[in-house]
Parts: structure tokens; C-alpha cells; sequence
């Protein structure tokens, strides 16, 4: 961690807080209404019980790459910061893109597809799971299962995961809490070039 990184001491955590709860505040208005086919929508009942990450994806060569991405964008779940802090705890990232396939991974040599795609197309990102050392991380509409929950999913308490099914702000219907779909958002994604910068510095190259 760089030295002069900023440390939030409490007093300024309750400020961010206020912050990101402010940005994240449902605005109907810039949500489009759209059918569960333009979202590509998978059913609860299709997940196998898993939230969607490339490692459930039929295109991912496991711990590699992506078959639509090439070799050049390293693509793994990865837990930052390498270490607790006493004001950091660590969380795991999950990888996961619009273009997720539900199917087994590649764990051969790598492989692709000759017209390629880049990150930004397909929507490239990681996603931080609620616990480090699942089993299973990723996204899904409700947080089930070890999932991340989708801001456009929308409950009356405060537990998400509680929840079977609720009211998605996309669909303007209710879906199943395990289901996924392209429009899935959360204000805590790291983009892949982030992404790409922290497995780097691991790796030493």
C-alpha cells in the first residue's frame, strides 16, 4: 500500500457513508424499462444455486483468461488488501461480465474466439463478495447464496438476502432473489482496469 495512501479515521467514514448512501439513492427516472429478453434474464431455477462470476461461465479459462477477451486481460478472483488492517478488512473480488454463459470452465490450455472483444464491450468488472473464502461468489438480484445484490432490486426491509423475491426497477416486476441478469449494477464495482492493476502488482509484472 502506497505511504501516502489516506487513512480514514471514524469521523470521516461516517462522512463517506453519507456520501455513497446518497449516490446510490434510486432515481426512477434514469432507469429504462426493459423485458427480461433485452436484460438477457436467467432464472433462479437456471443457477444451479451459484451467482453468476467467470467461474461458472462455459467462456472462461479457469484462472486465466476469457475465450471473447484474449490473453492480455488477466481475469481471477483475487482478496484485497493482501492483508487486514486494524482500519481494512479484506475482500474478496469475484470477475463477471454481461457476456457470462452459464456452463463449465475451461481448465485446458487456453482457448479463444477469433473476433475478440474488448473489456469495456462486454462490461468487465469484479465484484466483492460478502465473506472472504466462499465457495461461491458473484452477482445475483438478492445477494442469495454468497451472491452481491443488484442496487435495482428493491425490498421494503433491509436485509436483501432476506427476501425470496422482490420489485426490480429494470423490469418494473418482481424476480427471484438468486436470478441475474445483464443490467445488474452495485456502487461498490471495481472496474476491470483496476483490476487489471492490483494482478499485476501481484504477479510482479
Amino acid at each position: 500500500m502506497p505511504s501516502n495512501f489516506l487513512v480514514y479515521k471514524l469521523k470521516n467514514l461516517r462522512k463517506i457513508n453519507s456520501q455513497r448512501r446518497a449516490l446510490s439513492q434510486p432515481t426512477l427516472h434514469d432507469v429504462p424499462v426493459l423485458t427480461k429478453g433485452q436484460v438477457e434474464y436467467v432464472e433462479e431455477a437456471q443457477m444451479d444455486g451459484e451467482p453468476a462470476s467467470c467461474y461458472g461461465c462455459a467462456f472462461y479459462n479457469y484462472g486465466r483468461s476469457c475465450r471473447l477477451m484474449g490473453d492480455k486481460v488477466k481475469i481471477r478472483k483475487f482478496i484485497y488488501p493482501p492483508e487486514a488492517t486494524s482500519d481494512a478488512k479484506q475482500i474478496e473480488y469475484w470477475p463477471c461480465c454481461s457476456a457470462w454463459w452459464k456452463g463449465e470452465p475451461n481448465y485446458g490450455a487456453e482457448k479463444f474466439l477469433d473476433r475478440l472483444a474488448t473489456p469495456d464491450n462486454l462490461g468487465l468488472g469484479w465484484i466483492n463478495a460478502p465473506r472472504v473464502g466462499q465457495e461461491y461468489g458473484g452477482a445475483n438480484c438478492g445477494g442469495k447464496n454468497g451472491g452481491d445484490d443488484c442496487d435495482n432490486y428493491v425490498t421494503e426491509g433491509d436485509d436483501k438476502r432476506a427476501e425470496p423475491t422482490a420489485f426490480c426497477r429494470v423490469l418494473q416486476q418482481n424476480v427471484d432473489n438468486g436470478a441475474v441478469c445483464t443490467a445488474w449494477m452495485d456502487d461498490d464495482w471495481m472496474d476491470w482496469q483496476k483490476a487489471q492493476n492490483i494482478l499485476k502488482d501481484r504477479d510482479g509484472h
